[in-house]
This record gives structure tokens, C-alpha cells and sequence, in this order.
């Protein structure tokens, strides 16, 4: 009894902390909010302020890549689909890969800009190509918030520049983050990449608390002027996902101390702490007899026999990389849905890092199980 009086106390103490660090900043500009939510239930497990307007900043362009991704997943584009950039895309400022006037981009690169650099430019290219306009875009952007359950988000361009009209909420973005993650789990993989490089030129990660925070693997940061610096954020712990947004820190370090805050906060009152995960992995690791255990993951696809193309694709491809593997098929469940793993087995871990090192030297996805 007295311990649970003790942990009450410590979250008790780690709530308020959190609210001192969110609030009591110098700055006026920004409106302040959070919320944490379980990714499987959906359930909102806290927040503050999290139905307060706000500038979504460049959290907008979770919104352009859930389009783009819906494209993809109805073949009405490829990630070799080249598009066209115009003097309107080229001239997109602060942040930007500096795209010229009537040269193009592939959907794939464009991807990585928009993760990786939050390239405005990119996201006006990828606006005017899908709907003719960055206005009619944004129509479409705000239709598709509409369908999602984003009820108090209106979007007025596909980068997040200030726009007065262009508002959203905490709650919305996580709406957003969530159907994301659920809708497209293998594009969604790319929000993990810490670096890509274009033209010779390579952009690394704005997300730092993603580097940093166990179990991290996305999602995407924003700030302009108005909106003061904004984070929505995701991480599993013990197969526990919960996604975390925050709008208004006064600074990058600041937002991610505070989110760091909270979402430690949430994962200890499930029970979830990094002590308990260190243990079961040491406990796990203890238990291997075969030093050849472990698989690479090529692939995660909806349907069976795509699955099965990638293998085949891996295999002629990168020979050196799959002779004398076992390849495989596997049947996986996430969030209820049944997907099917690319897999090659039989690698020690040393040559499974190495395998899929070298496959992400081509863009290939590879993540390793044991």
C-alpha cells in the first residue's frame, strides 16, 4: 500500500512538472496543448488544451503525405512518378531542396523531402501535381481531415507557411498520426529514416527526441513564428504504441523535454518503464541456443502474393545477400490487421546487420527480428 501511495505521489509530481515546464514560458505568441493517446484503444490518456486552435505549422504536411500515400496505395501513382516543379513551387521558402523551375522530382525522393527535410517547396510541388493548385489542394487536404474525424482542422496549403484560416488542434493531430501509422504501416516505416540524401546533398532528421527516446520511431516536427515549436511523436514500449502532440514549446529542446516528460509519465501508469524492458530483453538474450536466429524483414505488404514478389524481387537482385537464406512468408497481426513479412532467416547477428545495411544502401527496407 505505501508503495502504490509512492507512485501515486511520483506521477502526481511528474504531472505537475510537466504543466510548470508547458506553461510557465516568457513567450505569448504560441498557444500551449498536448495529448497523449493509446494507440490501440484510441483512448486519450492525457491532455491540455488539446481542442485549442492552433497553426499546425508544418504538422500540415502529415496530411500531404497521408495523400500521397493514398495515391500510392491506389496505383494512381508510382514512387517513379517524376513531378513537375513550377516557378510558383520553386520560389517556396525558408525550408526547401531549391528545386528549379521546370525540373521534376520522383514521388520517392519527394517523400523523404517532406519527412526528412520538411521541404516546402516539395510540398507545393506535390500539391500542384495531384490538384492543379496548392488551393485546391488544400480543399482536398481538409476533405480528407473531415473524413477522418479532424472536425476543427481547416487547411489552406500542403506546407504549413502561415496562413491565418490554416488551423487545427492537438486532438486532430493526433486523429491524423494515428490513421496514418494504422492506414499505411509500411510507408510509415520511412518516418524512422534519420537521413536522406538528394543530388549529392544530405538532409538529416529535424526530429531529435526520436534519436534519443526508447522505442521512438516517428513522426514529424513544425514551427513557425505563430505556432511556436510543435512536435507529434510516436514510441512503443512492450508492444505498447502511444502517440504523443505537442504545440507551443519556446524552443526544440524545451518541446521535447516536455513531451519526454509526459510520455514517460503515461508509459509508467500502464506499467511500461526502461528498466522492465531491459530486463525481458537480457532475459531473452540469455535463452538463444542458435547462433544463426535471426531474419531481416524486406517487406510488409497487404496481400500474400506481394509479399511474395518481394522475395523474389530481393533474391534476383541482391544475390549476395539472400544465397544460402532461408526465405519465408510470415503471417503478422498489427492493430488487428493481418499482414504478410518478406523475410530471409538463418543469419548470426553480425550478418544480419549487415544485411540490411547494405539494403538500405539501395532504399531498400530491412529491420531485423530475432
Amino acid at each position: 500500500m505505501l508503495m502504490r501511495h509512492g507512485m501515486t505521489l511520483f506521477r502526481y509530481l511528474l504531472t505537475l512538472l510537466f504543466l510548470l515546464v508547458i506553461f510557465t514560458t516568457s513567450t505569448s505568441y504560441a498557444k500551449k496543448a498536448a495529448i497523449v493517446i493509446d494507440f490501440d484503444t484510441k483512448e486519450v490518456l492525457f491532455e491540455v488544451n488539446a481542442n485549442t486552435k492552433n497553426y499546425p505549422a508544418s504538422l500540415t504536411k502529415i496530411m500531404t503525405l497521408y495523400i500521397l500515400f493514398d495515391r500510392l496505395e491506389k496505383n494512381q501513382i508510382t514512387n517513379q512518378t517524376k513531378l513537375k516543379v513550377s516557378r510558383i513551387a520553386a520560389s517556396r521558402s525558408p525550408s526547401k531542396l531549391y528545386l528549379e523551375e521546370g525540373s521534376t522530382i520522383k514521388v520517392e525522393d519527394a517523400i523523404m523531402a517532406l519527412i526528412i527535410k520538411s521541404a516546402n517547396d516539395v510540398a507545393t510541388v506535390v500539391a500542384e501535381n495531384i490538384s492543379g493548385s496548392e488551393r485546391e489542394f488544400a480543399k482536398l487536404m481538409t476533405s480528407y481531415a473531415r473524413n477522418l474525424g479532424m472536425t476543427n482542422t481547416t487547411f489552406k496549403n500542403a506546407s504549413g507557411l502561415p496562413n491565418r484560416a490554416q488551423l487545427t488542434t492537438a486532438k486532430d493531430i493526433s486523429i491524423l498520426s494515428h490513421a496514418l501509422i494504422s492506414n499505411f504501416p509500411e510507408q510509415y516505416k520511412l518516418f524512422n529514416t534519420q537521413k536522406f540524401t538528394y543530388k549529392g546533398k544530405t538532409y538529416k532528421t529535424h526530429n531529435k527526441l526520436m534519436l534519443s527516446y526508447e522505442g521512438a520511431d516517428g513522426i514529424k516536427t513544425g514551427y513557425i513564428r505563430a505556432s511556436g515549436f510543435q512536435l507529434a511523436f510516436s514510441a512503443v514500449k512492450n508492444n505498447k504504441r502511444l502517440i504523443g502532440v505537442i504545440f507551443g514549446g519556446d524552443s526544440g529542446k524545451q518541446r521535447d523535454r516536455s513531451l519526454k516528460i509526459i510520455m514517460d509519465k503515461e508509459f509508467a501508469e500502464l506499467g511500461i518503464n526502461k528498466k522492465e524492458i531491459k530486463k525481458t530483453i537480457v532475459k531473452k538474450e540469455t535463452k538463444k541456443i542458435n547462433p544463426n536466429s535471426y531474419s531481416i524483414v524486406v517487406g510488409t505488404f497487404k496481400y500474400r502474393n506481394s509479399a511474395e514478389k518481394q522475395i523474389k524481387l530481393i533474391k534476383s537482385k541482391y544475390p549476395k545477400t539472400t544465397t544460402a537464406k532461408k526465405s519465408n512468408i510470415v503471417l503478422i497481426k498489427v492493430s488487428g490487421k493481418q499482414l504478410y513479412e518478406s523475410r530471409f532467416e538463418n543469419f548470426s547477428k553480425k550478418e544480419a546487420y549487415t544485411a540490411c545495411k547494405r539494403l538500405k544502401k539501395y532504399n531498400r527496407d530491412c529491420f531485423i527480428r530475432s
